[in-house]
């Protein structure tokens, strides 16, 4: 496969932004010492209080919220009613299984509002607002 430019130059403004950007992480198990290059912009917060922490979050004026990777955490948001939007990525990429990105617990309607595909990339990122 050849190196691909724009992947490049996009891999690396998000990881660039990664990097600077406060993470909050909700966690039991997770200690600040195993959070790495990450530790001075990493706060974890226990699943019991992360309701009340996002709804926190959300009071904040000029902040987004994202979530990478954990479809539980996302579910139990959009089922309390604290998701606004979703940014979905389609790759097309085929796999034989996986883990379903929503579980089906919440009544929540999705409303398209945008999508975007960068020119000479094959992916798909399409914006929903989420209408409990």
């Amino acid at each position: 496969m050849q190196d691909d430019p724009k992947q490049d130059e996009v891999e690396h403004e998000i990881s660039r932004r990664n990097n600077a950007i406060e993470k909050v992480v909700v966690s039991d198990s997770l200690m600040p010492d195993e959070t790495g290059v990450w530790q001075s912009t990493t706060r974890i917060i226990k699943r019991a209080d992360a309701h009340a922490e996002i709804q926190k979050l959300k009071q904040q004026d000029g902040k987004n919220i994202l979530i990478f990777g954990s479809h539980v955490l996302w579910n139990d948001l959009l089922v309390h009613s604290l998701v606004d939007e979703l940014h979905l990525m389609i790759a097309p990429v085929l796999v034989g299984g996986g883990t379903r990105a929503f579980d089906g617990s919440g009544n929540a309607l999705l409303c398209l509002l945008e999508t975007k595909q960068r020119e000479g990339m094959s992916t798909i990122w399409m914006r929903y607002a989420v209408e409990n």
